[in-house]
């Protein structure tokens, strides 16, 4: 056996709850990186849609939560079913918006869609619009004379379309769209004999409203899966994320941020270390800091909230030590 080259076997990765097998990554010592796979898939954000034709609520929903953040849910759900690219969690991105002030406004646009897809971590943003979200309801009947029976039918019909483009978070360029479109409907029937209600007429709006959004969810999910070979072309984004060494041992360091900030194995991260602070004067915050790089790491674990590095050069390493991507 070829003594030049150790096997590193890194056992399993935790991404959002996930556990996923990585597999063995061969070192050639002498040569500085580790030879790891790093994931290929890509990682997406689903924005909530534009929502401004109906003011029905739909999808079952009630209060401060609608059709747009309904949509996006559901459409956030079927990609991570479909298994095609790597999502981030909704909670993470609303955390952005609220930190950031950012879509307070309603529509977002490929820029903005940009800067928070930067801010995720993700590789390209998914913002829509829905297009179409509502109801059409016809009623027929027929009377028998002055005291006879009075029968009616009532049919409704939902129809739900969406379409949806996909933003290069690194560029605000559009890189493929989708849509998708789903039709439900029911027919209901009830009679009132002498004037007196024995029928049952049901309200069907919010279930059929319901299930035309998850068709048309559907068929947008599997044309976004479709251009996975646009997205897979894209070159990698480093994350905008600042990481601080929360401990270290000999040749590795463990650090405070993982895979909901963006992190993978396989990238190189700089550690600096902050050596002097410019402040404010009037309100003592911190403006900038001067730093300087004390070494290198590569990522060769990863999970959602942690990361654990091999020191690539530099000696004298400490907890409190920044980090960020450089490749």
């Amino acid at each position: 056996m070829n003594t030049g080259v150790k096997l590193l076997t890194l056992g399993m990765l935790a991404l959002g709850g996930l556990s996923v097998a990585l597999p063995t990554a061969v070192v050639a010592q002498g040569v500085g990186l580790e030879q790891i796979q790093v994931q290929t898939k890509k990682r997406l954000a689903v924005l909530d849609f534009d929502f401004a034709s109906t003011g029905l609520t739909g999808l079952g929903l009630t209060g401060t939560v609608g059709p747009a953040k309904g949509v996006s849910d559901l459409l956030t759900n079927r990609l991570v079913q479909n298994g095609t690219f790597i999502m981030v969690e909704r909670s993470r991105i609303n955390q952005i918006l609220a930190e950031q002030n950012l879509g307070a406004t309603g529509r977002i646009e490929p820029a903005t869609a940009a800067q928070i897809g930067r801010l995720l971590g993700a590789d390209a943003v998914i913002i829509g619009t829905i297009t179409q979200f509502n109801i059409e309801q016809s009623q027929s009947g027929v009377n028998v004379g002055l005291f006879g029976i009075s029968t009616s039918s009532q049919k409704q019909k939902a129809d739900v379309k969406l379409n949806a483009r996909i933003v290069n978070t690194s560029t605000g360029e559009i890189l493929a769209v989708a849509e998708g479109t789903g039709t439900a409907d029911k027919g209901t029937g009830g009679a009132t004999v002498y004037g007196i209600g024995g029928g049952s007429r049901t309200d069907a709006r919010d279930q059929l409203l319901s299930a035309a959004a998850e068709q048309a969810v559907a068929q947008l999910a599997d044309g976004l899966a479709q251009q996975s070979a646009t997205l897979a072309a894209l070159p990698a984004l480093l994350p905008n994320v600042i990481a601080i060494v929360a401990d270290v041992a000999p040749g590795r360091v463990i650090l405070n941020k993982g895979a909901k900030d963006g992190l993978k194995p396989g990238m190189v991260m700089s550690v600096e270390r902050v050596m002097r602070e410019i402040k404010d004067p009037q309100t003592g915050k911190v403006l900038r800091a001067d730093t300087q790089p004390v070494g290198r790491v590569q990522l060769t674990e990863v999970d959602a909230v942690s990361a654990v590095g091999r020191i690539l050069s530099g000696q004298g390493l400490k907890v409190g030590d920044a980090a960020k991507p450089v490749e």
